[in-house]
């Protein structure tokens, strides 16, 4: 039951998390100078965050093993989280855009990042 919830919960989060991001894309790639990110790095940093969620939401519905989707979750929530925490430490209160819309870093973005975060390592560790 684990493996069902975390497999397929990453996968609805990160699949709103890509409509979210390609339905604004100019502006996520935007948001990304608030991390020193700006001109074609950012259109290809942009590109690939969008990317690599659009894949890994894909693998959900696929007969990849359960492992490397953890992993894979994992990774990616790893990365949110970390950029989500360097937005609230250094006391930003920059547009996330993390699904689309203009919400500003909160402890609410916060714990949508840990739980794409949590929901890998489940499956990753459930899977293993």
């Amino acid at each position: 039951m684990i493996v069902f919830v975390a497999r397929y919960g990453l996968g609805i989060v990160l699949a709103l998390a890509v409509f979210g991001k390609a339905g604004n894309f100019t502006a996520f790639q935007g948001t990304l100078a608030t991390f020193g990110i700006r001109g074609r790095l950012a259109q290809v940093g942009a590109f690939t965050v969008v990317t690599v969620e659009a894949l890994t939401a894909l693998m959900v519905v696929s007969p990849v093993a359960d492992v490397v989707v953890g992993v894979t979750g994992t990774c990616l929530g790893a990365s949110f989280t970390v950029a989500q925490t360097y937005l609230l430490a250094m006391g930003e209160q920059a547009p996330c855009l993390c699904f689309g819309s203009k919400e500003r870093a909160s402890i609410r973005t916060w714990a949508r990042a840990a739980l794409v975060l949590l929901m890998g390592l489940a499956l990753w560790g459930a899977a293993a």
